[in-house]
């Protein structure tokens, strides 16, 4: 990608994740103390499928934090299983409850690319909801823009660090893996 290209997909996904969570908030008014007392948030927009016995879902989206002063630029993937059927697209919010939780998230590391990973189960009829991670520091909420979902399932999701649309800088400002 060209420095112009990086700069509008940064202004993209910063901008839908401003959608996402204006979204959210709307719908759920209650979270927006949540959200600006918690140390983190992220908005992820992804595309989710259900077909049968397998769920996959795959987006973009951007966390921050309040101790860095640049947001972080994350892609996102799923995979899982249970019943479902149908196809969504929908914005997911992950409201961190401690920076220890943001940490975790940042830290591991896949074939070089650093991010997290997440294992929740979801039950669900419709376009929105909350998805229960099996993590008790983290809550994620979900926003259906299109498409309509019936599933009750369990996966995991892997959150890539963007190293193409993240400077330097904030690649460097990243939790160091503890050994």
């Amino acid at each position: 990608m060209s420095a112009q290209e990086i700069a509008e997909k940064r202004q993209a996904t910063l901008k839908m994740s401003k959608v996402g969570l204006d979204a959210l908030i709307k719908q759920k008014p209650e979270l927006q103390k949540e959200i600006e007392a918690a140390p983190g948030y992220a908005v992820f927009s992804t595309t989710n499928i259900n077909v049968v016995l397998l769920v996959v879902a795959r987006g973009e989206g951007v966390l921050f934090e309040k101790r860095r002063p640049e947001p972080i630029f994350m892609q996102a993937m799923k995979t899982g299983e249970g019943i479902g059927a149908g196809y969504q697209d929908q914005y997911q919010v992950i409201i961190f409850k401690n920076t220890d939780a943001i940490d975790q998230f940042l830290l591991t590391s896949i074939d070089g690319q650093r991010g997290g990973i997440d294992v929740d189960a979801n039950f669900s009829a419709g376009s929105g909801g909350t998805i229960r991670s099996f993590n008790p520091n983290i809550t994620i909420y979900t926003v259906g823009l299109s498409g309509y979902d019936l599933q009750a399932n369990y996966g995991g999701t892997l959150y890539l660090v963007d190293q193409q649309l993240n400077d330097a800088k904030t690649l460097n400002s990243l939790p160091a893996k503890k050994n």
